[in-house]
């Protein structure tokens, strides 16, 4: 039997205050920052890349994609037909685009295939997190990480782009995949907002706890990843 718990607020105000929290505004993490800055050493930045790549690419290519097992079938469908869009372009190619930012970083074929071959138990337990919550919880939980986390990649991988062009010398060809990335946030942002609407707003109060509780854990992994670098 599901538990009763009596809402403090509308599920809209629940999610924008969490949002406000300083362990939530993970694009504020001091290595973040300073990578964005263009303060963060580049030896120290390569090894924050290469700790993510198997969880952005590899195995975590389509962790968060794992959604489509639990929406509504129409939803499905059009997850579907994003990801499907994604593997015609070139320009999406993650596991590629991701290596060509790492090359031009310093890091060496060898380096980018050994951590794709044996990622850390950081990255493996992000993508574990991520995919746990996608085909196993509910569509809410889904949509709050959705919400919490998945929403501003996009802007945080053009901010990037900008980082490595201004600060570390990375010409733009090798950043072609976080300017596509960028370029794709309007439409990631307005997809976040119809899931939001569709499946957490209408959802009873425990099932919106635990869809935070669920984001919580997400950005804690991811946490945890960036400062295992």
């Amino acid at each position: 039997m599901t538990p009763e718990i009596q809402a403090s607020a509308a599920p809209l105000e629940l999610l924008a205050n969490d949002s406000r929290q300083p362990e939530n505004r993970f694009m504020e993490h001091p290595i973040w920052k300073a990578a964005l800055a263009g303060t963060l050493p580049k030896a120290r930045l390569r090894r924050l890349l290469l700790a993510f790549y198997p969880a952005l690419a590899g195995r975590g290519r389509y962790a968060f994609a794992a959604k489509v097992s639990q929406l509504e079938p129409q939803d499905g469908k059009e997850l579907f037909l994003q990801v499907h869009e994604a593997l015609k372009r070139p320009e999406a190619d993650a596991d590629a685009g991701w290596k060509r930012v790492l090359v031009a970083l310093g890091a060496s074929e060898r380096e980018l295939a050994d951590v794709l071959a044996n990622p850390s138990a950081e990255a493996v337990d992000f993508v574990d997190v991520i995919r746990d919550h996608g085909l196993r919880s509910s569509p809410v939980a889904a949509s709050v990480i959705a919400h919490m986390l998945e929403r501003h990649l996009p802007r945080l991988w053009g901010r990037l782009a900008d980082s490595l062009a201004k600060h570390y010398g990375v010409k733009a060809e090798a950043t072609a995949y976080l300017r596509y990335e960028a370029a794709r946030a309007i439409e990631v942002e307005k997809w976040v907002k119809h899931l939001v609407e569709r499946y957490v707003m209408p959802a009873p109060p425990y099932e919106v706890f635990e869809g935070r509780r669920a984001a919580r854990e997400a950005l804690w992994a991811w946490t945890v990843l960036t400062e295992s670098a």
